[in-house]
């Protein structure tokens, strides 16, 4: 992190999902001393990431975007996005000539792409941000 000249207006962002494996002294003031969690996306993000997606995609009129937020409480953006991609393959498997994707693929999507980060782990983020936060 120490270079031979002097830098300015430059800003290194670092991202991990081991924030506990960073070395110490990488976290001194002058390095990488900020940490900031992010954590998954709120229902109002997770409705806008549906939005985009729909935007490019033939919905249903039987699917309930309303519902599909519920269902996603515990997801990340990358496996909403999943979601919204696997339903459209069941829709094209299904008839590959589909005008749109129903909800019966929405819900047989949400039963195979499934959230990977256990409350535990989402409980170390949060504390560890509390901790080492700024």
């Amino acid at each position: 992190m120490d270079g031979i000249e002097q830098l300015k207006d430059v800003t290194v962002l670092a991202a991990t999902n081991l924030p506990d494996r960073i070395d110490k002294a990488l976290m001194r003031r002058g390095r990488i001393d900020r940490i900031i969690y992010v954590p998954l996306p709120d229902a109002a993000t997770r409705k806008e990431i549906f939005n985009l997606q729909f935007h490019s995609m033939p919905i249903s009129q039987d699917v309930d975007l309303n519902e599909l937020i519920l269902q996603t409480d515990t997801y990340s953006g990358a496996e909403v996005i999943a979601i919204c991609k696997e339903a459209a393959l069941l829709a094209l498997e299904e008839d590959i000539k589909a005008k749109c994707i129903r909800k019966k693929h929405f819900t047989q999507a949400l039963s195979t792409v499934t959230p990977r980060i256990p409350e535990s782990l989402r409980r170390f983020y949060e504390e560890y941000q509390e901790k080492n936060g700024p």
